[in-house]
């Protein structure tokens, strides 16, 4: 792979024409999110279950607001802009009673809230909530972990992924790259370059030549594809504007791809929208007419950045040493300046365009020359530092299109890490610092919404109270009052030991206000003083993310000393252990299904009782055969992954057979540790010694619970880099390791590159019955394409199968009374089907123990037996009854 150390350092000058001014779109255009938990404007309101409804629900769901008349009152002074009854789920009766509606002043929302909360018909007011996953684009080589080329380094330096939360940036913000050409045609650009133009020869096309060397043209093409390449599209890169539209302009003649004609270039691009313009060239020679361009362009509202230059001087360049121009040096990963850098006073900022260490040497971006990657190649310079930064002044943009260039400037600077302590010879001459795109895009203000939340809303007369402000639009002042606190105002962000010294019901107010205006949220009756409080619930688990069959701790949290609790846990499948009940202050729970569990708890003390419900509280881990693992939907399904820092485990498109995705496991781009060798390495060292390259996709639970017979089957591939010792597989049950139907319990591959995939058969028939672990392991020592192949362990269509034959199973109704059940323990079964001589009957607890056996006789008229099992803990079982022919099964509670 190649790589150049690359900024232009030639600049033609041409006089500027007069340019029209840009019109910005308003912030709602962008639909930017006030608040990013919750959706704009909408609210959820449910009536009390004992409410009688005569409401009309049209076809589409939607409501006539004048249906209801207290939504109907709001209207006067709130622009109400929808109202629906969203859900009829299976016609669940507080569903069909949860409205939505939605308003078009979305900073009056909490208003809107208060009034609603007054009803007295209403059971809850709430925001309804937006839903995110935690971000990571899908992009083929950001996510390939290449040996020591760790080809995202500089998006990981200015924390990319976090700024990506908050924003993935706008298409309506077009950023201008002006070079010596830019492919557009390349496929991670196509779909985001907007507008084109040849400033040179004056035609609509800023392809590179046809002639020449296709690195030398690729300048043009890295820098856009580190600006804007398309994201989250499964091929290249991605790039830290995200959304935001490229312009491409080629400014240079078709036989020096290092001279840029580069001012009619920029007048084109201003013309023709352009939000930010990113110059990644220039020289040392001043003219007064072009700082009149830069003059022009500032006060056109755009955004203008230039590279620094290479010459690891401090003297001055341009246009990045004029007036309105955002100078822009090069680190390294590091932080240290890179060596080539230009160096100064002029510097305003920094930005990653240099080398990571250990490697690669550049930035990975998208370009007209072919490398090993396809069509994407490394190189560094300012020039590549410069459109990283104009990315992240488009993604600023995004949030808040209505921000003026000095104040774009003033949030790229305020919001970068300081680098003095890498760079003590340089303190001073490299500007703000290093840009970081999560802190510049958290702090990027819009028009306030204001919003609190109290650390307690019910205290004890004279008890403290902490604030925490929640405004979005990151407001600059505060103003709180609080009527009935001690101090009753404040203008501090967070007031904190704001007490309440009478008892009392009490208003709280919050203004907030920045350059983009002001807004006000008052909660009435929001802090209660009592010497009588009711129990404030709160409660914990000792984990949220259990296994099935995994004893979990709740905890009760709550404050002012309840005595009385009941505990409400949903879905059914769970039961309490160890002695406890859904009375327990802190009952232990296991959870019989894998799935989401919702959690409630009432509490009383002697001043009364409160309620709380936590949705979701639990997700619980684990499957039941039979099943199957794809990794089409793009995850791992029930299976997680687990690696080391000398290994990688992930769902990628290496890892797939007769399917897209599949899962992908290999090692380290430094093996040192690994112990053996090539073609020598034993499964005593890939197992009990390599333990650091160990990586593996596993099940903590799988519920096999009344089954006889299990296979697991699944799709293996296996490459090696310099012997088929370095490339391990096997499978664990229960820390067991198992051979498949051939006996191998060790495989390798046989050839480096070429291994065809193969599908291997276990029999898990020996753990049928109980629940159990399954674990896929790989022990591989280089890391994918590190040294050839590299050693890789590529896993696909997973699945396990309950084999058990299927003999007829009476229902319990006709034919299989068990009584009383539940019962203290004494069981009487009853079956006139069963008349054999050899009748088994089994109890077995749901961890699949055998805990009752014995073997039975029927006569003519069936079976008439009593079970006393007054010996096993309290708890379900399954008690399963057969005479070889047929088999009944039922579930029995012991009290």
């Amino acid at each position: 792979m190649k790589t150049k150390l690359y900024s232009a350092s030639f600049s033609a000058r041409s006089l500027l024409l007069m340019i029209a001014l840009v019109v910005f779109t308003g912030l709602n255009a962008f639909s930017q999110t006030f608040d990013r938990n919750y959706q704009d404007g909408r609210l959820y309101f449910k009536f009390k279950d004992n409410v009688r409804l005569d409401v009309r629900v049209n076809d589409d769901r939607s409501v006539d607001i004048r249906e209801i008349p207290f939504v109907s009152a709001l209207s006067s002074q709130y622009r109400l802009k929808e109202l629906s009854r969203p859900y009829d789920l299976n016609n669940d009766a507080k569903l069909l009673k949860t409205f939505m509606l939605e308003i078009e002043d979305f900073g009056k929302i909490e208003e809107v809230i208060q009034k609603l909360g007054l009803e007295k018909d209403l059971e809850y007011v709430e925001k309804v909530p937006m839903c995110y996953i935690d971000y990571v684009p899908n992009d083929s080589l950001y996510n390939l972990y290449n040996g020591p080329s760790k080809w995202k380094w500089h998006l990981d330096v200015i924390q990319a992924e976090q700024a990506w939360d908050i924003s993935r940036g706008s298409a309506d913000i077009k950023v201008a790259v002006v070079d010596n050409a830019v492919w557009v045609d390349h496929p991670d650009l196509k779909d985001k370059i907007v507008a084109q133009r040849d400033t040179y020869y004056n035609t609509g096309n800023a392809n590179p030549p046809s002639t020449g060397n296709p690195f030398d043209w690729s300048h043009g093409t890295h820098c856009a594809g580190l600006v804007g390449a398309s994201s989250d599209n499964e091929i290249g890169i991605a790039s830290i504007g995200f959304n935001v539209s490229l312009i491409a302009v080629k400014a240079s003649n078709n036989n020096n791809p290092d001279g840029i004609y580069g001012y009619p270039g920029v007048q084109w691009a201003a013309n023709n929208g352009a939000d930010v313009i990113s110059m990644s060239w220039g020289g040392g020679g001043y003219s007064a007419t072009e700082q009149n361009m830069m003059n022009t362009l500032h006060n056109m509202g755009i955004v203008l950045l230039a590279s620094a230059g290479n010459d690891n001087v401090s003297t001055p360049h341009y246009p990045s040493g004029y007036n309105y121009v955002i100078s822009v040096a090069s680190t390294n990963s590091d932080d240290k300046k890179s060596y080539f850098s230009n160096y100064g006073t002029s510097i305003d900022l920094c930005a990653p365009g240099g080398s990571a260490s250990p490697s690669p040497d550049g930035l990975l971006s998208t370009t007209f020359n072919s490398s090993n990657l396809g069509y994407y190649d490394l190189m560094q310079g300012t020039s590549m530092a410069t459109p990283f930064a104009a990315g992240l002044a488009g993604l600023i943009l995004s949030v808040n299109p209505d921000l003026t260039p000095d104040q774009v400037e003033e949030i790229m600077k305020s919001t970068c890490d300081n680098i003095d302590a890498q760079n003590p010879d340089y303190i001073g001459k490299l500007g703000a610092g290093r840009i970081n795109a999560f802190r510049a895009i958290s702090n990027t203000p819009f028009e306030p919404t204001a919003n609190f939340e109290a650390s307690l809303t019910t205290i004890l007369p004279g008890g403290g109270v902490d604030f925490t402000d929640l405004s979005t639009g990151v407001p600059s002042s505060w103003e709180w009052t609080f009527q009935g606190g001690t101090p009753s105002t404040s203008t501090e962000k967070n007031p904190t030991n704001i007490r309440f010294n009478s008892p009392g019901i009490y208003d709280v107010t919050l203004t907030v206000t920045n350059s983009f205006g002001t807004s006000t949220l008052k909660l009435e009756k929001y802090i209660t003083a009592t010497n009588t409080p009711s129990p404030l619930i709160a409660i914990e688990a000792s984990d949220n993310n259990p296994c099935i069959m995994e004893e979990v701790v709740l905890m009760d949290k709550s404050l002012y000393q309840p005595t009385s609790f009941q505990w409400a846990i949903t879905p059914e499948t769970h039961q309490y252990v160890n002695g406890t009940s859904s009375a327990s202050q802190n009952p232990q729970v296991i959870f019989l299904k894998p799935g989401s569990y919702s959690v409630s708890l009432t509490a009383a003390n002697a001043n009364g009782s409160s309620s709380a419900d936590f949705e979701d509280f639990f997700a619980v881990a684990g499957a039941a055969p039979s099943f199957t693992v794809d990794m089409e939907d793009k995850t791992s399904g029930v299976f997680m992954l687990w690696d080391t820092i000398k290994s990688q485990a992930a769902v990628d498109k290496r890892g797939a057979h007769l399917s897209t995705y599949g899962i992908h496991l290999h090692g380290d781009p430094v093996p040192t540790g690994w112990s053996g060798s090539g073609t020598g390495t034993t499964p005593e060292q890939a197992w009990g010694t390599n333990v650091g390259f160990h990586a593996k996709a596993y099940i903590c639970g799988v519920d096999a619970t009344g089954m006889e017979d299990l296979t697991l089957q699944l799709d293996l591939r296996q490459t090696y880099s310099l012997g088929p010792k370095f490339s391990w597989f096997r499978v664990l049950v229960n820390g067991e390791q198992i051979a498949d139907k051939e006996g191998n319990t060790n495989f390798n591959p046989t050839t480096a590159g070429a291994d065809e995939w193969k599908t291997l058969t276990f029999d898990l028939s020996p753990f049928a019955g109980q629940v159990f672990d399954v674990v896929l392991q790989s022990a591989t020592r280089f890391a994918d394409k590190n040294q050839g192949e590299g050693d890789n362990v590529f896993i696909d269509n997973i699945s396990i199968t309950n084999t058990t034959p299927v003999k007829p199973v009476v229902k319990a109704d006709n034919a299989f009374k068990v009584y009383p059940n539940p019962s203290d323990g004494l069981f009487t079964i009853s079956s006139p089907r069963l008349t054999g001589n050899n009748i088994d009957i089994r109890v077995t607890s749901l961890l699949g123990t055998v805990v009752y056996s014995e073997k039975a006789k029927g006569n003519s008229s069936g079976l008439l037996k009593t079970l006393n099992l007054n010996n096993l803990p309290a708890g379900i079982y399954l008690l399963s009854v057969t005479d070889g022919q047929q088999q009944m099964n039922q579930r029995i509670v012991i009290r």
